[in-house]
């Protein structure tokens, strides 16, 4: 509805006496008074705010799995004219040119979620709500944001748990005082600051009860600073100062420390965990947890309404459009007839061989002692090389980093400094007498291997970097981070150019500024602690042709399944938040299972129960061939061959379409069949099992029974072989990943191409591009029967001249690859109370990661301000 001109003024002065501290109805009651004769006019207004806070939730929901019966209803219209905090943020941020593109979506996302907390003015606040955002992707901008809105809309206490090491607090202290405190002293009182947690502040019935200032304290998830916290709040309490404060508490890292650990779930609680619902105890407290790795906070028991569990959302952040991540890492989801160059693998991924890893390991060092192995070594001469042509290309010098991480034990990282120390001074004086080759033939190499005109920067020739080679190596230190050492990482105001060696202090929520070279080998057998540790991941602008790691192939392959999961994870919030009456506590997230690896700590993980795969409206497809194993190829082609013999001698016919055969109505008995027959890759996700117990359930509630099958080829095939058909089936081209292939294993990537999902219901000329998955999604619910989609594939496969990554297939026999194709589930025909872990297929061996986290920190010095 459009508001005239008294009625805009009506709705100014309303909004006015909100940011007074006067609730919506309070604020229209005043204003009937002074407005005598106008409560018409007001009560237009008040529905006017109504509908604009109504659009908003629907579109935060849109992003969201969300239960709107524990928030109420909507109230948060977005920023206004008379805010405060948020508009001079937004001009800060865009007046910075390494901010300006990120603002429009930093501000839509943070709106959202402002929008999905209780109402401040609420008499009760139970909100709890999770954000998943991507390693490394700006999480602490969307939450100072976030932040910022939520005290122009009145929140007035703001609780900010920084994970749990010093360096990551103090980080997060400085960026909140940059873009909230500072900019606003007299509105703002920091409870905390750059070099002190919270310790025994003035009492908090002055702070908490003046409606024009906001509080806020950055603490560190220790018990003795939550201790302080909990008691300062809970005097407080006793004196009626949070009647009027409503406290919003950011949970960063989420899925560390905060979630009960404890051996007995039901009966203890870990002392930090313990705090913190103590906190969210108090009566109008809001809770938002952030995390990359959200597999822990996911496994709470949602019945517990004293826990942090996400019952009141689940928010999926957009991948920001420059934003490198773990997808572009190892390429985007497409097949190898789609990719284009920005879909293939990015080269930057150095194998380091078992037995030199096996160098770097626990037992190693502390029995020899670390050296700078070959690997390491051309590490070191890469993050040389790199920060000179970064330097080179911006003409100033800004921070540049290498991470060593190999062990968490803080002794072997100590003695790393001293044999790093003396290869540089080495490197050094082969520079100063011009001994270059080795540093010569590793950045020729380099710089083919990943172009930098891929990412849309200047080639650097070697003979540029020479002249400043000596300088960065003169600048660069070499030092430890963890909790022993006596020398921390900290960027301030100088440019540093540091090789950092460390293990838990570097791989949580801590940005190390300008990584281009990470020697990585430590293994884990949890999701949350190897993602964590991936701090290559982030913004690279102006030298995205750089980054390097060194690892093995184990955990490029671990990495790798993590990308897969990571997918998965936002496809599951999307497909559920689609669904009726589907809420976080009614419909828990799965998580996909790994051989080798868990979701996260088993102390963790004491809720979570074994519940069945669900493929609806999935796509699963093999990308794990045996291709030098003569008899499954050979088995594999004949499971093919029964199953469209069978289809036709029950009475499917042939339909030819172009490159492609397409038989209609086959009975599910034959795909049964065939799915038993045919040998998946033990490294796959997919197995006979999952996809039988799938389908069956489907069959009992009356979907699957027909399905279709269709057998792609190519138009201009070079050869072709007998599958059963009327005529020889084409084969299809194929090769295979370079670098997660292995002897024995060919990784193709991604088999279907797009318009194979629906080859039995639109001809493939009419699916282009532009085409959504939830377009092409549409189409096969409409028709509601399953695809199987045959691809006899040529054992040569050789990739196209212009395709980076990839090699021949090189395969022993033609193959043939299968991919399935679901409709979206049949209503309550998916169990409403199972999370996709089976616990009976987690290993049993802990690795070292695994004890429970302990504060070997200690504290800062407690802030006290009647002392300051």
């Amino acid at each position: 509805m459009d508001l005239t001109t008294r009625e805009k003024t009506a709705l100014g002065q309303i909004e006015m006496l909100i940011r007074q501290g006067k609730s919506e109805a309070e604020a229209a009651e005043t204003l009937k008074v002074l407005l005598v004769g106008e409560a018409e006019l007001v009560d237009n207004v008040v529905q006017f705010r109504h509908e604009v806070a109504e659009q908003r939730r629907t579109i935060a929901t849109s992003q969201a799995l969300f239960d709107p019966e524990e928030e109420g209803e909507p109230w948060y219209g977005g920023p206004g004219e008379y805010d405060v905090f948020w508009p001079d943020l937004r001009a800060a941020l865009e007046a910075d040119p390494s901010w300006v593109d990120a603002v429009p979506s930093l501000d839509e996302a943070s709106t959202d979620i402002v929008g999905l907390l209780a109402d401040p003015h609420s008499p009760s606040i139970r909100t709890r709500g999770l954000v998943l955002g991507f390693v490394q992707s700006g999480k602490t901008a969307n939450f100072t944001a976030t932040i910022a809105k939520a005290a122009d809309a009145g929140y007035r206490l703001f609780i900010v748990l920084s994970g749990v090491h010093n360096s990551l607090r103090r980080q997060t202290q400085l960026r909140i005082d940059e873009q909230l405190v500072d900019r606003h002293p007299t509105r703002w009182v920091p409870l905390t600051d750059e070099q002190r947690d919270f310790g025994k502040p003035v009492k908090a019935l002055p702070l908490l009860g003046a409606p024009d200032l906001r509080c806020i304290a950055v603490v560190k998830k220790n018990v003795s600073r939550m201790t302080h916290l909990r008691d300062w709040l809970r005097e407080a309490q006793k004196h009626g100062g949070l009647e009027n404060c409503p406290i919003l508490i950011i949970d960063d890292e989420a899925d560390q420390a905060s979630p009960n650990a404890a051996r007995d779930p039901e009966l203890d609680r870990t002392k930090i965990s313990e705090r913190l619902t103590e906190l969210l105890a108090l009566p109008r407290v809001a809770y938002v947890g952030y995390t990359a790795t959200p597999f822990a906070n996911v496994l709470i028991n949602p019945a517990d309404a004293t826990d942090i569990y996400p019952r009141s959302f689940i928010y999926a952040l957009p991948k920001p459009p420059t934003y490198f991540g773990s997808r572009e890492l190892f390429g985007a989801p497409v097949s190898e007839d789609e990719s284009t160059t920005s879909d293939q693998p990015h080269d930057m991924i150095r194998i380091v061989p078992d037995a030199e890893a096996d160098d770097h390991s626990t037992r190693s060092l502390l029995a020899d002692g670390p050296e700078v192995t070959e690997s390491l070594a051309e590490a070191i001469r890469w993050f040389v090389l790199a920060t000179t042509a970064r330097r080179l290309r911006s003409g100033v010098a800004k921070h540049s980093s290498m991470l060593v991480h190999t062990t968490m034990r803080v002794d072997p990282q100590l003695a790393y400094v001293d044999p790093i120390r003396s290869f540089v001074r080495k490197l050094g004086v082969e520079v100063l007498a011009g001994e270059l080759d080795s540093l010569r033939s590793l950045w020729d190499r380099e710089i083919v291997a990943e172009p930098a005109s891929r990412h849309g920067l200047r080639t650097v020739a070697f003979d540029e970097l020479v002249p400043a080679l000596l300088t960065t190596i003169e600048e660069l230190k070499v030092l430890a981070d963890n909790g022993l050492s006596t020398h921390r990482l900290v960027y301030d105001h100088e440019p540093a150019t540091v090789i950092a060696v460390g293990g838990n202090t570097l791989s949580r929520g801590l940005t190390l500024e300008g990584l281009v070279s990470s020697f990585f080998l430590r293994s884990s057998n949890t999701y949350d602690t190897l993602l964590q540790m991936g701090r290559w991941f982030g913004y690279r602008s102006g030298y995205g042709d750089l980054p390097r790691i060194w690892t093995t192939q184990q955990l490029a392959d671990d990495f790798e399944f993590l990308s897969d999961i990571e997918d998965a994870l936002r496809i599951e919030i999307t497909r559920y938040r689609t669904m009726d009456n589907a809420t976080p506590a009614n419909l828990p997230v799965r998580i996909g299972l790994h051989p080798r690896m868990q979701a996260t700590a088993r102390v963790k993980m004491h809720f979570a129960i074994r519940g069945e795969a669900s493929y609806s409206a999935q796509r699963p497809q093999t990308t794990y061939f045996a291709h030098r194993d003569k008899g499954t190829i050979a088995a594999n082609l004949d499971a093919g061959r029964t199953l469209l013999k069978d289809a036709k001698a029950d009475g499917a016919v042939e339909d030819v379409q172009d490159s492609r055969v397409i038989l209609r109505g086959v009975p599910v008995d034959l795909i049964r069949k065939f799915i038993r027959d045919y040998a998946f890759h033990t490294d796959s996700e997919m197995t006979s099992d999952l996809l039988l117990k799938y389908i069956d359930g489907q069959v009992k509630c009356g979907s699957l029974q027909i399905w279709n099958i269709a057998v792609i080829g190519i138009r201009k095939p070079k050869n072709a072989i007998a599958l059963g058909l009327d005529a020889p089936s084409a084969l299809i081209t194929r090769s295979k990943l370079a670098r997660p292939s292995t002897e024995t294993r060919a990784v193709i990537g991604t088999l279907m191409s797009k318009p194979d999902r629906v080859a039995d219901l639109l001809p493939a000329a009419s699916v282009t591009a532009a085409d959504t998955d939830e377009e092409l999604q549409a189409v096969r619910d409409t028709d509601g029967r399953g695809l199987v989609v045959l691809y006899p594939i040529d054992r040569s496969s050789e990739p196209k001249a212009s395709t980076k990554g990839r090699v021949a297939l090189d395969a022993v026999g033609d193959l043939l690859g299968a991919a399935f194709c679901f409709p979206t589930a049949a209503p309550n025909s998916e169990a409403a109370d199972t999370i996709q872990v089976d616990v009976s297929q987690i290993p049993t061996t802990d690795d070292e990661s695994l004890p429970a986290y302990q504060d070997l920190e200690g504290s800062q010095d407690e802030v006290d301000l009647d002392h300051a």
